[in-house]
């Protein structure tokens, strides 16, 4: 059973489910300004982590892709592939 990365958990839901009835329900129009803020605030952080997670993660891919292409250009037995050309 796989999960889907995108999805929410519960707990995410739950979070949203509370701002949501807050806000439908804040009848103080500064309370609401606040955290409307707040929350972009917040989002604005979450963009910079996952911007930041998502380079570390393709850093790290390269890195194994450049080990892998080295290991491979140092074959033990010296040779390297070549492409055969047909006359």
């Amino acid at each position: 059973m796989s999960i889907d990365p995108v999805e929410r958990r519960l707990e995410q839901s739950f979070e949203a489910e509370r701002w949501t009835r807050f806000i439908q329900d804040c009848q103080d129009l500064e309370q609401l300004r606040e955290t409307a803020l707040a929350l972009v605030q917040q989002l604005a952080q979450q963009k910079a982590a996952s911007a930041w997670m998502a380079t570390r993660a393709s850093e790290s891919e390269n890195a194994k892709l450049e080990m892998l292409a080295r290991m491979i250009r140092q074959q033990p037995d010296g040779k390297e592939e070549k492409a055969t050309e047909s006359p």
